[in-house]
Parts: C-alpha cells; structure tokens; sequence
C-alpha cells in the first residue's frame, strides 16, 4: 500500500507544479469594437476576446460590474466603443504569445493610474 500511496505522490506532484497560479495585471483595457477585448500591460498584450473567435475562459461568466467603467473612466473611440484602465486576475501563457488561459476578475480602474504609470505604453484608441 505504501509503494502504491509513493507512486501516486510522485506522478502527482509534477502536475501541480505545472498549474499557472492566477496573478494579477493591469494595464489599458481595449474595446474598440464588438466582441473585441484585450489589455496591454507593461510585459505585452493580452487578448481576451476577438469577434468570431474563440473566447478565453471565464471571460464570459465575469459580472456586469467588471464591465462598469463609469464616464470618466472610458474613452470612447467609436460610439461607446472604447478604452479604459483595468485590472484582470486569471492565469496567462508568456508575454510573447499574449496568451490568456482564463480570467477569474476583471476591476475597473481610475484612468490616472494607468497614465502615471511610466511602465505602460501609450494607450491605444
């Protein structure tokens, strides 16, 4: 019974290792069109959603209220389209994919924080 309890530890552990935990980034949060999404933060872009394509998981569960960008804190660029500053919480590949596994959080962010960060790149819109 030990051998067989060691064994299923051993092949165990290495699949935990290779689960992403969830971090946290934050940056300028595009819409500029429907069903187009991402953020760019300091290490890259992200995409969360493209029209007609395949959606990041999560991205579509989260609440209206991460949504709830209030006036001063959205630059509309085409209609209500837009950009504003945001954080997302969920697990991403590596930066030069863009890759975004699955979005847990996504928080809503005075504008000025993003502009007075020195680590972002302009916005885009």
């Amino acid at each position: 019974m030990f051998k067989t309890a060691a064994l299923a530890l051993a092949f165990a552990l290495p699949a935990q290792a290779g689960l992403a935990a969830d971090v946290m980034r934050c940056g300028w949060y595009a819409n500029p069109t429907p069903g187009n999404h991402w953020l760019t933060d300091r290490d890259g872009s992200w995409i969360l959603s493209t029209q007609g394509g395949p959606e990041v998981s999560g991205w579509f569960d989260l609440p209206a209220e991460a949504f709830a960008f209030d006036g001063s804190n959205w630059i509309e660029t085409n209609g209500s389209y837009g950009y504003g500053c945001a954080c997302i919480t969920g697990r991403f590949g590596t930066a030069d994919t863009g890759e975004v596994i699955h979005v847990t959080r996504m928080t809503a962010l005075p504008l000025s924080r993003c502009t007075a960060d020195p680590d972002l790149p302009a916005a885009e819109g």
